[in-house]
């Protein structure tokens, strides 16, 4: 009654070599792999499914005449074969739930490398020199047929920044003994790399890159702005006076005398994480990640000017 609703024409449910050629289809990839392998899972499922449902007895005595192992293993292939079957078309939905989250993360089709006619990879055509020049074939891709590695906008600016600032930041190392890529990496820090650099109310520069603040000590020039500081870890916006300098010379000056006045920690031994530390344990900034957003910069300085 039973095997008289499973067609003739059905292949086996545990077909081997449909599965090896579903395999090929994916890694060539056919998009229809990707249904056809969804409706084995589907079916896997409902497999599963079905042998749960025959084992909720209380033992096979309860059950005398499907209790033979011969009657056991036909049962069990003809519950793949059903499970095959029932996965078959829209099946109970989980494929097609399957395709559509799958889809998104599938890669795109290969493309032959004999898409040209040729059966050979393309490239891009060599551009010979000029009679009787010396110079090698160029591609338009690149000197000697190679593609130039290319300076991303965030790396030239990184680069322009430690550049144009590089003498000042010698100046003061040789005033601290805290080596000039320490020192540009903490301008760099407190800047955002020159773009966040404080100005006063009318767009006046401030060449403050470190800033500091406006103490009650201070006597020169000064600008009011809004600044992040925390409070119980917790970050908050308060206006705070920051020191102004009439160029970076100047400013450059007064953070070396201020390194030797108020954070004597930094300025012992040579490494990143003794300079950022002294500069955090002396109050520098109130961000309590301070120290390590600083040894990450010192980090990217290294690699701006590799």
């Amino acid at each position: 009654m039973q095997a008289a609703a499973i067609s003739a024409n059905d292949s086996l449910a545990v077909d081997v070599t449909g599965m090896q050629a579903l395999q090929a289809r994916a890694s060539g990839g056919d998009k229809s792999a990707l249904r056809a392998a969804a409706q084995q899972f589907e079916s896997l499922m409902i497999g599963m499914m079905l042998k749960t449902m025959r084992e909720t007895k209380f033992s096979d005595d309860d059950d005398p005449m499907n209790s033979g192992e011969g009657t056991k293993l036909y049962r069990d292939l003809l519950d793949q074969q059903w499970a095959d079957k029932l996965s078959k078309g829209h099946g109970l939905g989980f494929a097609d739930m399957i395709v559509k989250s799958m889809e998104k993360y599938a890669p795109p089709a290969s493309v032959s490398s004999t898409a040209t006619g040729t059966g050979l990879p393309t490239t891009s055509p060599v551009v010979p020199p000029p009679s009787g020049s010396n110079t090698p074939p160029v591609s338009p891709s690149g000197a000697y047929g190679t593609t130039p590695k290319a300076s991303t906008p965030a790396s030239s600016r990184k680069r322009a920044f430690i550049e144009s600032l590089r003498p000042q930041a010698e100046a003061a190392a040789a005033a601290t003994g805290v080596p000039a890529d320490f020192i540009l990496a903490h301008a760099a820090l407190e800047s955002g790399w020159g773009s966040r650099e404080i100005t006063g109310g009318d767009g006046s520069a401030s060449h403050n890159l470190f800033g500091i603040k406006a103490g009650g000590d201070w006597q020169g020039a000064s600008v009011a702005t809004l600044t992040t500081e925390y409070r119980q870890g917790v970050p908050v916006k308060v206006e705070q006076r920051f020191r102004a300098y009439a160029d970076y010379t100047t400013a450059f000056k007064d953070y070396a005398g201020l390194l030797k006045a108020r954070y004597p920690a930094a300025l012992t031994g040579s490494d990143p994480a003794s300079f950022a530390g002294g500069l955090a344990a002396g109050g520098y900034a109130s961000d309590p990640a301070y120290a390590g957003k600083l040894q990450s910069v010192i980090a990217s300085v290294a690699t701006a000017q590799a």
